[in-house]
């Protein structure tokens, strides 16, 4: 977890120090009553937020590596062979190995393409900011005016704060690539250039895509309190006030969400806060609300995915770094 209002500050003052001559005021004042207050009472222990969200992640998590295909593993130590039948100078017994391993991949990747990428690990990591609506108001408005004033890296660093996220790595190896590589190898190794045939080996041995799932904590927040808004509101309509302040912590949290930039602007966080309105709404008058709350929690669901895609690179084995 991270704090961002000594950054802040500390910027403010060097963007003041350096425009003292100018009588310009960095910061200017949030316009007052156009902030939400973020919500007292969250009628949820932290611990337990945290737990679910965790949870929902080593779920998904479970499932990628369920996914793993121990049939394609065997090009990888089947590609080891051959490289090891090349550094024992076995040059012939590699080149016969190698057309056997080229047919072999190229039938179980036409029987099934999805094999491609084979998921070999999966981890994930929190990087939560601690911060509220106003701060972060101020925090944008500081680095705007950082960069009218030419102050480039600054306004990077202080926008570069503005992450709060779950990561969810996905480590691949890229069977797909496998093919092209050992026929190029073994290409060199009947032209006698062994180097260069251990030397495409050793590459795509040590290549793994790594996929990266980037979800923001505060639209996960959200989810978890409407899921828990959902299953108290099932047990008694009498939890009614209980009810109302999960969904106004969910509504600030979309508000903090879309003011880091994690969608600006976007559409549907008007369509969901307009849908907790209603059903905070429907929960103050005592009626049927469970339909719309699971209508909600789906809603949100597919917001989430939409928002936050896979992105996939590339990473040699000596530059992972994650």
């Amino acid at each position: 977890m991270k704090k961002i209002g000594i950054l802040l500050l500390s910027s403010i003052l060097v963007l003041s120090a350096c425009n003292s001559g100018e009588n310009k005021k960095l910061i200017k004042d949030v316009e007052k009553g156009n902030i939400p207050e973020k919500e007292q009472g969250l009628e949820m222990n932290e611990d337990s937020l945290d737990a679910a969200i965790v949870a929902d992640v080593m779920g998904e998590i479970v499932q990628r590596r369920s996914e793993i295909a121990k049939e394609a593993l065997t090009v990888v130590a089947e590609t080891q062979n051959l490289l090891q039948l090349i550094e024992a100078d076995k040059n012939d017994e590699a080149i016969k190995y190698g057309h056997q391993l080229i047919g072999k991949l190229e039938v179980l990747l036409a029987k099934d393409p999805s094999l491609s990428l084979i998921p070999v690990d999966v981890n994930f990591q929190k990087n939560e900011l601690i911060t509220d609506i106003k701060t972060v108001r101020e925090l944008v408005k500081s680095a705007e005016e950082a960069m009218d004033a030419g102050y480039y890296q600054l306004a990077g660093d202080l926008l570069d704060n503005l992450h709060s996220e779950m990561i969810i790595n996905s480590m691949y190896i890229p069977t797909a690539t496998y093919p092209e590589a050992i026929k190029a190898a073994v290409a060199l190794l009947e032209d006698g250039k062994v180097a260069d045939a251990k030397s495409i080996l050793q590459g795509v041995l040590g290549t793994i895509v790594v996929e990266k799932t980037i979800l923001p904590l505060p639209v996960l927040k959200a989810e978890q309190m409407i899921i828990e808004a959902a299953k108290v509101d099932s047990l008694s309509h009498e939890n009614a006030d209980k009810v109302v302040n999960l969904l106004k912590n969910a509504k600030y949290q979309l508000l903090l969400a879309e003011e880091m930039g994690y969608g600006k602007k976007d559409a549907e966080y008007k369509d969901l806060n307009d849908a907790i309105k209603n059903i905070q709404k429907s929960v103050t008058e005592k009626s049927d609300s469970q339909s719309a709350v699971d209508s909600l929690k789906v809603k949100i669901n597919k917001f989430k995915e939409r928002l936050f895609p896979k992105n996939q690179k590339c990473l040699s084995d000596t530059d992972k770094r994650l």
